[in-house]
């Protein structure tokens, strides 16, 4: 007789029993929660790491390219209004009213938004720059975690590293450089959302990861260099084969066609068919492709060397800071020998799964776009251009550290970070002195970007040999030391007030200055029709007429139809008298540049001259109608009253003329605030 020996649950027991069925998690359940905690505690580290930083840009100025992008573009001005323009024309669009080879609307987008709510205020700018990196660094360590399933330590290690890299700086500290940023950070996502279709199979989940994937070629086009990318960490981290990895990226694939295929609409045609400036590139100049190639495999040494030890850093490499190399040069000869065996080692490595052959791979399909080898782009070298390659460095560092002291964390169940970090002292530590390092690198590197007179001194440093570091930095001595004293001695003098001779004396020595900067410019590389032209305006400023023309002409010879040279050639001209000759380099000059508003403000008037007053009348409008600063509008208005005056309607003279006297007051007061 079969007897059960088992005890009745007391009431108390079975509520418990229940409790542990419905609600409380199981110990397994318990290791993943606490395992996210972690993962979510290191990834806000590495975010107020890279937080903290850049926090000392926030209040830096506009500088470098913010000027076409934000300051100085009308589109983007225009704030939401003029987001349906920017969505259909080219990137620099509304700086200079032409179509250009780039296609990147989204970050564009976010200026307009910006400047609609925080009217030109660079604080607001740089502000989201920080915490769209800071963003990154949480989404990069959640997708690397999740990659190094077994191993966190990689996964912090790798971000905290890529927070650090100095070479972030142009990136992080320059608000037009955001592109790089949100590229990065929606491909990020993307791949995430990828990798979320393939574990629930989800049709949601990759249509996201397609969208989000659009945003990112949106922001910038270098992300199209993942759909490669993509396929190689599937077989590596995720067991896929690459046949699978490549249809699973398919749907990215047709984003990028749909992406390709709006910005040739845009562009009105997908391969930009407009010279490289030598100038800006100087593989423009190379004879041959034998020439190109050879040059452009130096400077992916240079870029190789900066992954690793990111210490001459530059805002500038363009002509003649590199120059053309031939096949014999060492320089040359090592750095392919670099590049062969660094490829020869993750092709022999990557079919035994090896992430540090994933990241040597990961660094070439990147870097490809930006190479110089395939086609030649707007500039030879840049630091934000090792932005998206630079995460591979970071990981080979952080999986060698791993391995050195044999690292793994698969039986870390706390979420304690003091845990985490006591486990992985040994790597920890010795990552901590690359990241002190460039921490250092970066926060003093981070301080030539506070203004362009800091930058461009700093590119004169760094860059020597740039033809055009010497000239902005004679440009902004100009515009910002000469011009603020030479307009207030012009001042005094017109108000026959006594000048201080010491003053005048530095105008003089300040000219100078700014004549040895243009010269240096033009020396280092003939092709600068804007540092010629800049010199003949310094010399025109100092009543050297001739020497003027002379530069003016050379600027013209390199580049005939610039439209301020054009202008500032007829302006001579209208002061000797010689108003037929300056009429026909105003139309000129207006026709290269339709929006030039100084240009059509003397077309106006010299057609005023030849008392061909509806002209004149027409090209003061226009003028009106695209001139961005207050302080010349006085005189427009001006002279449309006395254009009116002339024409014998004194009504319409009385407003215009009041209108002139309304903004100076107006621009007085401007200045007293």
């Amino acid at each position: 007789m079969h007897m059960n020996n088992q005890r009745k649950l007391t009431r108390k027991e079975k509520i418990e029993l229940s409790k542990q069925s419905t609600g409380a998690p199981a110990p397994g359940k318990k290791s993943v929660v606490s395992r996210n905690k972690l993962k979510l505690m290191l990834g806000l580290i590495a975010a107020a790491f890279g937080f903290l930083l850049y926090i000392g840009t926030i209040n830096y100025e506009y500088t470098l390219d913010d000027f076409s992008t934000i300051k100085e573009n009308h589109i983007v001005q225009k704030g939401i209004s003029g987001i349906g323009t920017l969505l259909s024309t080219s990137y620099r669009y509304g700086y200079w009213s032409s179509n250009d080879e780039l296609y990147r609307p989204l970050t564009l987008v976010m200026f307009a938004i910006e400047w609609e709510l925080f009217p030109d205020s660079p604080p607001v700018g740089h502000l989201i720059n920080i915490l769209l990196y800071a963003l990154t660094a949480i989404l990069l360590f959640n997708l690397l975690s999740r990659l190094f399933k077994n191993n966190l330590a990689v996964s912090f290690i790798a971000t905290l590293l890529f927070m650090a890299h100095p070479a972030h700086t142009e990136v992080v500290a320059n608000i037009k450089s955001r592109d790089e940023i949100l590229s990065f950070l929606l491909s990020i996502v993307s791949i995430g959302w990828l990798l979320d279709y393939l574990e629930t199979k989800k049709l949601s989940k990759i249509i996201w990861s397609a969208v989000l994937f659009f945003l990112a070629l949106m922001a910038k086009e270098s992300a199209l260099t993942l759909i490669a990318v993509i396929p190689l960490l599937l077989f590596v981290f995720k067991d896929i084969p690459l046949r699978k990895g490549l249809s699973a990226v398919t749907p990215l694939a047709i984003a990028t066609f749909v992406y390709m295929m709006i910005r040739a609409s845009v562009l009105h045609g997908v391969i930009n068919t407009k010279k490289v400036a030598i100038l800006d590139n100087v593989l423009a100049s190379a004879p041959d492709f034998f020439t190109r190639c050879i040059t452009a495999i130096y400077v992916l040494g240079r870029y190789l060397l900066l992954l690793i030890f990111p210490d001459h850093l530059s805002m500038d490499y363009s002509y003649s800071e590199i120059t053309l190399l031939k096949i014999g040069d060492y320089r040359f000869l090592l750095s392919l020998a670099a590049y062969l065996a660094i490829t020869v080692y993750a092709i022999y490595r990557i079919r035994k799964k090896d992430p540090i052959a994933f990241s040597i791979l990961y660094y070439l399909i990147s870097i490809s776009i930006v190479s110089n080898i395939f086609v030649v782009i707007g500039t030879v070298m840049a630091d934000r251009l090792l932005y998206l390659p630079s995460l591979s460095i970071c990981l080979v560092v952080a999986v060698l550290l791993t391995r050195i002291f044999k690292t793994t964390e698969t039986g870390l169940k706390d979420s304690k970070v003091a845990l985490f970090l006591k486990q992985n002292m040994k790597p920890l530590a010795l990552a901590s002195v690359v990241l002190v390092l460039y921490s250092f690198k970066t926060i003093t590197r981070e301080t030539v970007w506070e203004n362009d007179m800091e930058l461009y001194k700093s590119g004169v440093e760094d860059s020597p040999n740039s033809s055009r570091c010497q000239y902005l930095l004679g440009i902004e001595i100009r515009n910002k030391i000469l011009k603020p004293l030479k307009d207030s001695v012009d001042q005094a003098m017109l108000e026959k007030q006594a000048v201080d001779p010491a003053r005048t004396a530095k105008v003089k020595m300040l000219h100078d200055q700014v004549a040895v900067q243009f010269r240096k410019a033009v020396e280092l590389c003939p092709y600068n029709f804007d540092a010629y032209r800049d010199l003949g305006r310094n010399y025109d400023e100092q009543g050297d007429t001739m020497r003027a023309i002379e530069n003016y002409d050379m600027a013209l010879h390199y580049n005939p139809y610039e439209s301020l040279t054009l202008n500032n050639k007829a302006v001579i001209f209208f002061h000797m008298n010689k108003y037929g000759e300056a009429l026909e380099m105003f139309k000129l000059a207006v026709r290269s540049n339709p929006r030039y508003a100084d240009g059509l403000k003397n077309l106006g008037s010299c057609y005023g001259v030849f008392k061909d007053y509806d002209n004149a009348i027409l090209y003061f409008n226009k003028s009106l109608e695209f001139e961005t600063d207050d302080a010349k509008k006085p005189e427009t208005y001006r002279m449309m009253g006395m254009t009116y005056q002339y024409m014998g309607n004194q009504p319409m003279a009385d407003v215009f003329l009041e209108k002139s006297r309304k903004q100076a007051e107006e621009n007085k007061l401007k200045k007293l605030q």
